[in-house]
């Protein structure tokens, strides 16, 4: 057995007492803990960031645990949910502190993220190679262990690391030149400008600019409806939701990190009951699709996301006993646009509605926004398209250099996908069939959900919203009364219950309708972030969301926004490599 340097435990405020004598330019701080346990450190990290004013105004901590805590601190019980293996990003501090979790062996979650970390705790070496640590390190990184044996230390010195006289901890600083940008000093990664523009002002464009703005952006939002909802993000209201497969594969991962986003965002700045609500959701496997993982796949964390439905529930939901049907905890719905609202409302950013852009001009490090006479609109060094499917046509407006043919231009195989939703008062609804619908949201074959409170006035009664209809590259976003009725079969066959009375009582000719095109890719998964080809630097996308705008926006702009900030990226790395935008070019 290897003979073992022993120290005492380190300072639980290990990285407070460093981030202390931080430079005056560095605003934010990379911390990271290789021992997770009920979280009591994270907290007193935590606390030690609110007590002092002096702290980084941002506070990013990495930790780990090879299995769910199972007894985790009060304060964080209820935030720290559904923790399946893998890396979950969990906000605190109106997002100012951000929790990253990695749940599973250390080896395998090391490769997962992709830091800079100014201070590292480290619990022991046996599980830890401190190559791996030196690659989450920079210039400067200071660490400390509570015991390591002697031929950890020598990797550490080979490694880059100077070992300190009490070998207890050291510093990186290795010889040789540290060429990754992540890693480069934050005084230079500064410098660039922290200015966007953004086109777009649905639910993808609000939040890149909402979060680029809480980072300290000054962002502008360009339209061209003459008001907000004038796109798919004009739904009156929608669901969000987790996705489940046999084998819990890229889709049901990503959307489950959408999801908790999502509702983080959602909390933080929507009323609860008015203009969003945790509701739990009820999915009607229609046709036996969506089937849960089994075994070791879906552990007890899992249940926490989504569970065989119970009898009881059926029930609740117009389901017979023998459907099949799943409970989704974690899901619920959202007024569409009071989310998109909330986010542009965020003092950084300023908005310009009817204002078309027809063109991108690339002029050295700066971004030319054209109108369709050639005038000049906005510029930037930073520009985020976010305009669903016509994301392409602006990629396809920027001329070719020489050294670039058409072949090597990105291209987003876009699909545009026409939905109509049908909705109504309550109170159009015949009495026994109005008692009798759930108080939660339902899915699978459409989607109902009921009693949304009505935004126009208090007193205005509650509306129901059921839908939508799906059809390939049509552009019509009028009213069709033919998808009035598909929808209403529709919503007859989730809740096959009481399928002939919803048939029955229902009057088309007293609801409304609204019409939305939304953008999918092939994969099923949405495009985020640069191209490859350096004549488009400085550009990046948000779109590809399909139906799931709700549950994937908000987790798609904090990956943009991780990626030009230099940040901890808020999901799995391997997961993220499957939504960049790169893999069209």
């Amino acid at each position: 057995m290897l003979p073992r340097v022993m120290s005492p435990q380190p300072q639980p405020n290990f990285h407070a007492s460093l981030w202390q004598h931080r430079p005056a330019w560095q605003s934010d701080w990379h911390a990271l803990d290789t021992c997770f346990d009920n979280g009591q450190a994270f907290l007193d990290t935590l606390h030690a960031w609110q007590a002092n004013k002096q702290a980084p105004l941002k506070l990013f901590y990495t930790a780990f645990s090879e299995q769910a805590p199972s007894r985790l601190a009060p304060q964080l019980a209820e935030a720290c949910y559904g923790l399946l293996p893998g890396i979950h990003r969990i906000s605190f501090e109106n997002s100012q502190v951000q929790l990253t979790l990695c749940i599973g062996a250390l080896d395998i979650n090391f490769k997962e993220i992709d830091i800079a970390a100014d201070s590292v705790c480290i619990d022991n070496f046996e599980a830890c190679d401190p190559r791996s640590v030196a690659r989450l390190s920079k210039l400067g990184t200071q660490i400390c262990w509570k015991d390591a044996h002697f031929e950890a230390l020598a990797q550490l010195k080979t490694s880059g690391f100077v070992v300190h006289e009490c070998q207890t901890s050291a510093i990186y600083q290795p010889h040789w030149k540290i060429k990754t940008s992540l890693r480069a000093p934050a005084s230079q990664r500064l410098q660039s400008e922290r200015r966007a523009i953004v086109i777009g002002a649905g639910l993808a464009g609000a939040a890149a600019a909402y979060s680029l703005a809480v980072r300290g952006w000054q962002v502008e939002v360009i339209d061209q409806h003459e008001q907000t909802g004038g796109g798919a993000s004009g739904l009156p209201a929608g669901i969000f939701a987790s996705h489940v497969s046999p084998d819990n594969n890229v889709l049901s991962r990503i959307t489950r990190d959408g999801v908790r986003a999502t509702a983080q965002r959602a909390a933080a700045l929507l009323r609860r009951g008015q203009e969003w609500d945790l509701s739990h959701l009820l999915e009607h496997r229609f046709s036996g699709k969506r089937e849960l993982p089994i075994g070791d796949m879906w552990p007890q964390a899992g249940l926490d996301w989504s569970s065989d439905a119970q009898a009881e529930q059926k029930q609740l939901a117009g389901l017979h006993e023998e459907t099949l049907a799943l409970w989704h905890p974690m899901a619920g719905w959202i007024q569409t646009q009071c989310l998109v609202k909330a986010q542009l409302a965020h003092p950084q950013i300023t908005i310009r509605f009817g204002v078309s852009v027809s063109k991108l001009v690339r002029h050295e490090l700066s971004w030319h926004l054209l109108d369709s006479s050639g005038q000049p609109i906005a510029q930037a060094h930073h520009v985020v398209i976010a305009n669903a499917h016509g994301c392409q046509d602006l990629l396809d407006s920027m001329e070719a250099s020489e050294a670039m043919s058409n072949d090597q231009r990105p291209l987003i195989p876009i699909t545009p996908l026409r939905g109509q939703v049908t909705f109504g008062d309550m109170n159009l609804l015949s009495p026994n069939l109005k008692e009798k619908l759930p108080p939660f949201p339902l899915n699978g074959h459409g989607s109902y959900i009921g009693n949304l409170p009505s935004l126009h006035s208090p007193q205005s009664s509650p509306y129901w919203i059921v839908g939508s209809s799906f059809q390939r590259f049509d552009f019509d976003t009028r009213a069709r009364s033919e998808d009035q009725i598909s929808n209403l079969q529709q919503w007859a066959e989730l809740m096959p219950a009481w399928h002939d009375e919803i048939l029955e009582s229902i009057d088309l000719s007293k609801a409304n309708a609204w019409a939305g095109i939304r953008a999918a890719l092939p994969d099923r998964l949405p495009a985020v972030g640069a191209f490859q080809h350096p004549d488009f630097a400085g550009l990046q996308v948000c779109t590809g969301m399909g139906a799931r705008g709700i549950s994937w926006s908000v987790l798609c702009a904090e990956l943009l926004a991780a990626h030009l900030n230099h940040e901890p990226l808020p999901m799995a790395a391997s997961l993220a490599k499957h939504m960049a935008a790169s893999r069209f070019g």
